[in-house]
Formats: structure tokens, C-alpha cells, sequence
């Protein structure tokens, strides 16, 4: 008897552990409300070389060239770091070509950022119909922080690493925030499936560059490229 009780318990717990799972939602900001709410189709979990769409936007052309590891021993110290490099275009007409370094000086089983989170985790450019570059850093407490800067505004970007209803927050970003003069414009949540919440109206162009980025961000395995503990 005590055998059924157990596995029935094992049973329930797993149910709720998919449950919980399955219904997790990104923290959102209140009392905002959003105007348009996307689903994201294609590639779960997300992937650079699968496709992604949300809304009218999708990806077109992908390549991952993958990342390259290598180091070296100076006597008692390691240096190493790591590359990657990565591009995709999307069905408005831009091209986003990114890449990243990681870098870390180590001593038997403690490490290093030499930059202290100045080298940007990861950077793109936004070519073709509509331009701008992305930088996103990692800080001491695993947050990424970034811009997107084109030539008529700065758009500031930031992780989210709580759970709606959630106790503790989570070392991998849940999902971004997308703000510009520090009004919230989209939220891209890498939940589950993903979605991206649109806060407010604006431009298409305007869209259309967002959109872009939001695929560069649903896309990075950013669990494969931060440190675990960036200042040791």
C-alpha cells in the first residue's frame, strides 16, 4: 500500500512540477497594459539555426558559426576565451550579424572577467532596410543590460529574471525589456514557448527594427554564453 501511496505522490508531484512549468510567465511591469500580444511559433527550444515568428514577422536566413573555445597555461595562472558568431535576416529586409567574447584569467579553480563585465556578452548590427548596433553586457549579479542605438534614438535593454508569482528570480534571463526615454515599447518573454507584448504603438519601421532584435534575443542560448559567476 505504501508503494501506491508513494508513486501516486511521485505522480502528482511530476504533474505539478510539467504544470508549473507549462503556465510560467515572464514578470511583467504594472499596471501597464499591453496593446498586442504575440505568440512565438517555430523552435522550442529556441535555436539560432530555426526558424521563429511572431505576428507578421519571421526569420529568414540563418547561420550559426558556432563558438570557438581555446587557452592557454603562464605558470600558475590560465588564460582563456571563448567566440561566437552568428547572423540572421528577417522577412522585413534586415540583417542582423552578431558576435561575443568571453574572456577569463583563472587560478587553479577560481576565475576571472578581466574586463569585470565591460566586453560586451553580445553585439550586433542591424543592416539592410533599417539599421542600428546592439551591445548587452553581463553584470556581477548575472543581469544584461544593453542598447540598441540607431541614428534617431537609443533604445535601452534590460533581462527579467522573475517569474510572474515567483519567490526567487532566475540566473538565465526569463525574458527583455525594450525601452526608449524610459518608456516601455515591447517585452520579449523566453518562457516556454515565448511571447512578445507590445506596450505601445509606434512606427512600423520603428516595429520592424524591434522585431528583429527581439529574434536575436529569443534565439541566444544565453545559458551556453554567460559566466556563472562573472567576478570571482
Amino acid at each position: 500500500m505504501k508503494y501506491a501511496v508513494a508513486f501516486c505522490l511521485s505522480v502528482t508531484s511530476a504533474l505539478l512540477l510539467n504544470a508549473c512549468v507549462s503556465t510560467a510567465k515572464m514578470a511583467l511591469p504594472t499596471p501597464a497594459v499591453a496593446v498586442a500580444e504575440h505568440q512565438v511559433q517555430g523552435a522550442n527550444p529556441f535555436a539560432w539555426d530555426k526558424p521563429l515568428q511572431f505576428g507578421t514577422w519571421s526569420t529568414g536566413q540563418l547561420s550559426d558559426k558556432g563558438r570557438l573555445d581555446a587557452g592557454v597555461k603562464i605558470g600558475k595562472f590560465g588564460l582563456g576565451g571563448t567566440y561566437h558568431a552568428k547572423s540572421l535576416t528577417t522577412n522585413t529586409g534586415i540583417t542582423a550579424s552578431c558576435d561575443g567574447w568571453l574572456l577569463h584569467v583563472s587560478k587553479g579553480s577560481l576565475a576571472l572577467d578581466p574586463s569585470l563585465g565591460n566586453m560586451p556578452l553580445l553585439s550586433c548590427v542591424f543592416s539592410g532596410q533599417h539599421q542600428g548596433e546592439l551591445s548587452l553586457r553581463q553584470d556581477k549579479l548575472n543581469r544584461l543590460s544593453g542598447q540598441l542605438v540607431t541614428a534617431g534614438a537609443v533604445y535601452d535593454i534590460t533581462s527579467e529574471h522573475q517569474l510572474e508569482g515567483g519567490l526567487f528570480s532566475s540566473a538565465v534571463p526569463v525574458g527583455f525589456h525594450l525601452k526608449k526615454q524610459q518608456h516601455l515599447l515591447w517585452s520579449v518573454e523566453k518562457v516556454n514557448a515565448g511571447r512578445v507584448l507590445v506596450w505601445q504603438q509606434s512606427p512600423a519601421a520603428e516595429q520592424d527594427l524591434l522585431a528583429a532584435v527581439s529574434f536575436v534575443l529569443l534565439a541566444t542560448d544565453l545559458d551556453n554564453l554567460q559566466w556563472d559567476d562573472p567576478v570571482s
